[in-house]
């Protein structure tokens, strides 16, 4: 199946649609006339089991028959005083109730009308004791006047030839008409007795009566499983969302969508405008012909004409809806048009209103999604480009001020009128900014390699608690004036995760170096370990010797300081927290920093293969 169809068919399943509700109240109305019809006392008693015209046609067709011969009864037996004119009428009276009886046809007798009867149903009135035939059946042979009981059957054979018929016989003494058993008739039955009574008709009569109760059973049978799916799904669908439920329409949005925008874009507004006039103009017309009464055998004005409500709302729903959905797509394309004109003229915050059919739904969100890809591509470029111009800014500042200070002892160490034990003391100094410069050096090296990608770590299973305690051990000498303690806070004796020792190694040394260059003097550092099910969590917690004022997220950049200038007495490269980072994350784990006032957190998430 199509993705696009699965899609369609999963937006219906998931929500309740007015086409839905229509469908239910259409279908419950159907259903209601439909039984209230089959289950009138009237109907049922002229027209049989409806279970027998669907399954037992033949039996259907014969109780039709039955029925259909009550009007034909009821004609003869008034006619004729209950058959007592048949039975004592001298031969010259008998011709004319022959000939009388002819005539007794649908076409002929226009009360029978009102029985609803078919055309071509005739019958035989056949005295006993003479042999004497009256019938109705203009295709008998007219020179036949007299036939036998066993004759009956072969005169009807040989009528109707190779098709099919239905037969009903009374006999007048074990079987009756109807009108006769229910006493609804005039006779006696001295007379009644003397004459048998045959009503018949071809097959095909009653064909297409069958035909259409077969076709509306079956379309009752059909609407039904429609209902019942649209119940279901109703009930589901009630039962999943707990909140309000919505009915959803594509149609009166489709319509609120067109009104709304349809005037505020110059490709639909000549359209709607003359659509609107058209409209107008042919309703005025048509109100013009059924006020003046012309083209009377014109269908659509007879109907009109007939049903001027109905045919008022139908022609103006109609002229409408044409409109709407001539310019559905229209708008569509211009809501988009007018979407991706905002962003040709830069605007890049506002995003296109996700409206109109699923395709257009699609297509905006798709745009939408490439803006947001294409903003945060522009956002991180002039990201770059201002990180690169303070690189470049910070670099050459770090470099120029230890390179300017051993220049500058150098000029002096070359003048000759200096004692011993200044020279000692700018050789010290050449020494310890050598170093520094030395060490911006190769931290700019290792942050330029960490950065390629080319990095391989060597693992193995190491115990993050010793490299902790290692770290403070070799560098909580640095500061000792600083009087900075130390305090390491754990529920685990051991906590062994496959790192690269050296590379881990440095990022911790970098967080240890941090606390103790930027703790306020004699106070503590807390470093709490915590192992949970997948990952190890180190907290580093210190108080600032200054208030913090600082981007929590680009105080990794490079180069970047919690205390913003370049001219800060604290040394430092500027690219611990980067490098450390890098490290960080080249290991799957995360970092962040938080910090209130004084206090600053440091926190290090490392994931646990193997406890």
């Amino acid at each position: 199946m199509d993705i696009r169809l699965k899609k369609k068919v999963k937006i219906y399943f998931k929500s309740i649609w007015l086409v839905d509700v229509l469908l239910l109240v259409l279908i419950t109305g159907v259903l209601f006339s439909t039984f209230e019809d089959y289950t009138n006392f009237n109907k049922v008693k002229n027209h049989g089991s409806i279970i027998n015209a669907v399954f037992n046609t033949d039996e259907y067709e014969t109780k039709r028959l039955y029925d259909d011969t009550k009007a034909f009864s009821s004609i003869i037996y008034n006619n004729t005083d209950g058959l007592y004119q048949l039975l004592t009428a001298n031969n010259e009276n008998k011709e004319k109730l022959s000939q009388k009886m002819k005539s007794f046809n649908i076409d002929s007798q226009n009360y029978i009308k009102d029985f609803n009867l078919k055309k071509d149903i005739y019958f035989i009135i056949r005295n006993k004791q003479t042999k004497e035939l009256f019938t109705n059946d203009p295709f008998l042979d007219s020179s036949i006047k007299y036939i036998k009981e066993n004759e009956i059957d072969d005169l009807l054979n040989n009528r109707f030839k190779r098709q099919e018929s239905i037969i009903v016989k009374f006999d007048n003494i074990n079987s009756y008409n109807s009108l006769v058993s229910n006493g609804s008739v005039n006779y006696i039955d001295d007379t009644i007795k003397n004459f048998e009574e045959v009503y018949y008709t071809p097959k095909d009569t009653y064909n297409q009566e069958v035909n259409a109760i077969k076709k509306e059973v079956i379309t009752i049978l059909i609407l039904s499983i429609i209902y019942i799916a649209l119940i279901i799904k109703l009930i589901f669908i009630l039962k999943v969302n707990t909140g309000e439920p919505k009915v959803k329409s594509r149609i009166i949005n489709n319509i609120i969508f067109v009104l709304k925008n349809g005037f505020r874009y110059k490709e639909t507004r000549g359209t709607l405008v003359l659509s609107i006039g058209v409209s107008i103009i042919l309703l005025i017309t048509y109100l013009y012909f059924l006020a003046t009464g012309g083209y009377e055998n014109n269908i659509f004005v007879r109907f009109f004409k007939t049903y001027p409500f109905k045919g008022t709302v139908l022609i103006i729903t109609g002229l409408l809806l044409s409109v709407i959905f001539t310019l559905k797509k229209t708008l569509d394309i211009a809501v988009v048009n007018d979407g991706l004109k905002k962003l040709n003229e830069g605007n890049l915050d506002e995003d296109i209103v996700v409206t109109g059919s699923p395709t257009v739904q699609e297509l905006i969100g798709n745009i939408n999604l490439i803006k947001e890809g294409y903003k945060g591509s522009l956002d991180e470029r002039v990201k770059d480009e201002r990180l690169k111009t303070e690189l470049i800014s910070n670099v050459s500042h770090d470099l120029k001020t230890p390179l300017t200070s051993i220049i500058n002892y150098v000029n002096i160490l070359k003048n000759g009128n200096i004692t011993d034990e200044e020279r000692n003391e700018y050789l010290s100094i050449l020494d310890k900014k050598s170093l520094k410069l030395k060490s911006l050096i190769e931290d700019l090296f290792e942050m330029s390699k960490i950065n390629s990608g080319k990095i391989i770590l060597n693992k193995e299973k190491i115990d993050i608690l010793s490299l902790i305690h290692q770290g403070i051990g070799e560098y909580s000498f640095l500061y000792e004036e600083k009087n900075i303690s130390f305090k390491v806070i754990t529920k685990e004796d051991e906590i062994c995760i496959e790192l690269d020792g050296k590379m881990m190694s440095r990022a911790l040394e970098n967080i240890i170096i941090n606390a103790l260059k930027y703790s306020l003097e004699n106070t503590r550092v807390y470093v709490n370990v915590e192992l949970q099910e997948d990952y190890v969590n180190i907290i580093v917690k210190n108080i600032s010797n200054y208030e913090m004022d600082f981007d929590e997220e680009e105080i990794f950049e490079r180069f970047a300081r919690a205390d913003k200038s370049r001219n800060s007495s604290i040394e430092g490269s500027g690219l611990g927290l980067a490098i450390t980072k890098s490290i960080v994350e080249l290991h799957g784990g995360k970092i962040k920093i938080e910090h209130e006032g004084d206090m600053f957190k440091i926190y290090v998430i490392l994931p646990v293969i193997n406890k």
